[in-house]
């Protein structure tokens, strides 16, 4: 008992070193905040920082591969550097229209929870963020992934220190508090937690006093319609589940592919990568599945051929694993959340039963996630919209490089997505700076004309 109160002073000078750190960015300018988070990136995205926490992530975690890392943690950091540079915080933006100023002002301390699926890019997404918000953030790892996210924060107090400010704004928990109950305290002591990953830390901060988000499990469905460019949409499709060995949530789960070209499809599927899985390899497949009633961690977020050679087939050129089934199997265990380059194809008789289909998909795991379709067919893409329980429906781009936003489309950058409450999450967009600010909102007078009652019934009725 001793020692856990020792623990607990310990996460109370943690806290209270990062509230006093947390006022040195409430009295600077906009132009430093920004020089702020770009010397950050600037320092952690350099060509030797990079490889370096992004090999030390692969060798700790021992899931995805270096390459991709280093591009997911460039283009990641560097979109959403683009989207917050222009924002100012502690000072009132006007919208004309409705003749309202917002002042942005910060929270506090925030304390991140980071997943060992992308370690550095999610925690330098929440350090930009705080930051630019003028929040100290104190960051939960997944003990997995502990040392590489405890390198890059020695890192961005390398720029702290050059840039005279101080090194607690940006902190890292203890590790052996992580899976004890004291995480709970910590969550209680700052003034907003955020969450991804860990079931174990969600579990924990749904019990704190605090305000908190959390994010659902993807589990994407996508569904090809019939009359679409096989090429391109075979190309993307490969280009999204083998990024970094699929370690991202938002990567294709399930293949739901029209019949009239479902045996073309996975021929040019084959010709970009795609190993398709015979009905022998398909049983030897099910038996190293799982191990201990879990999915084998020997396959989690690995290399295809690893994966192959443990079901006896040396393959060197594969980039995704193809389990095919039918739309009558639609409790198969395929069908659930895969953080493996393996991917579920089933071929699809109609439209509407591909829409059923990814329903069902959803039922097992992934609501309120993401969802995805290859279509020229506007009607069809807005019929699926209109009957799916996910908060982004992904139009003809790669899922896992679009869902968390990016240069393919408007949604904000994240590695962290809300999933509404379809996922339990209050939260249906991508997270952003909003999520990691108080506002204030200065409200002018503008007169606005209400039509009665008697009005409104007959508008009503002629609103199809």
């Amino acid at each position: 008992m001793e020692l856990d109160l020792n623990k607990l002073n310990v996460l109370k000078k943690i806290v209270e070193d990062s509230r006093k750190a947390q006022q040195q960015l409430v009295e600077i300018t906009n132009a430093e905040v920004n020089n702020l988070i770009l010397g950050i990136s600037s320092k952690i995205l350099t060509e030797k920082n990079n490889k370096h926490l992004s090999s030390l992530a692969v060798k700790e975690t021992k899931f995805g591969n270096i390459q991709d890392k280093m591009k997911k943690n460039l283009y990641k950091t560097t979109n959403l550097l683009n989207e917050l540079v222009n924002i100012p915080t502690l000072k009132p933006i006007h919208d004309k229209k409705t003749n309202i100023s917002t002042i942005i002002k910060p929270i506090g301390v925030i304390c991140g929870v980071t997943p060992s699926t992308n370690p550095i890019a999610t925690s330098l997404n929440y350090i930009i963020n705080s930051i630019k918000c003028r929040n100290s953030i104190i960051l939960c790892p997944n003990p997995r992934s502990y040392n590489t996210v405890n390198e890059l924060v020695e890192l961005v107090k390398l720029v702290f220190k050059e840039k005279k400010f101080s090194e607690k704004i940006v902190q890292i928990s203890p590790k052996d508090i992580l899976r004890s109950e004291l995480l709970i305290n910590l969550f209680d002591l700052c003034d907003k937690n955020v969450v991804t990953g860990s079931q174990v830390a969600i579990s924990k901060v749904k019990k704190s006093i605090k305000p908190f988000l959390v994010f659902g499990t993807g589990n994407v469905p996508v569904i090809i319609d019939d009359k679409i460019d096989i090429n391109k949409t075979t190309t993307s499709i490969m280009e999204s589940k083998s990024f970094d060995h699929s370690t991202s949530c938002s990567s294709d789960s399930v293949l739901i592919i029209n019949k009239k070209i479902y045996k073309k499809f996975l021929l040019q599927f084959s010709k970009v990568g795609a190993y398709v899985l015979n009905k022998k390899e398909k049983k030897d497949f099910d038996n190293i599945y799982f191990k201990k009633g879990v999915i084998n961690t020997e396959i989690i977020a690995k290399k295809p051929s690893k994966i192959l050679q443990l079901i006896g087939i040396n393959n060197n050129e594969a980039k995704v694993i193809v389990y095919e089934i039918t739309s009558s199997e639609n409790k198969h265990y395929i069908l659930d959340e895969k953080i493996l380059p393996v991917i579920a194809a089933v071929r699809s008789p109609d439209f509407n039963t591909s829409i059923n289909f990814a329903n069902s998909v959803l039922v097992i795991n992934g609501k309120g996630h993401s969802a995805g379709i290859y279509s020229k067919n506007k009607k069809n893409i807005l019929e699926f919209a209109s009957k799916i329980p996910v908060s982004r429906i992904i139009v003809n781009q790669p899922h896992s490089k679009s869902a968390g936003g990016g240069e393919n489309n408007s949604l904000n950058t994240t590695l962290s997505l809300g999933c509404g409450a379809w996922g339990n999450n209050n939260l249906n967009s991508n997270l952003s700076y909003k999520e990691f600010c108080n506002e204030s909102k200065i409200v002018f007078k503008k007169k606005r004309k209400f039509k009665d009652l008697n009005k409104l019934i007959l508008i009503n009725k002629l609103i199809k």
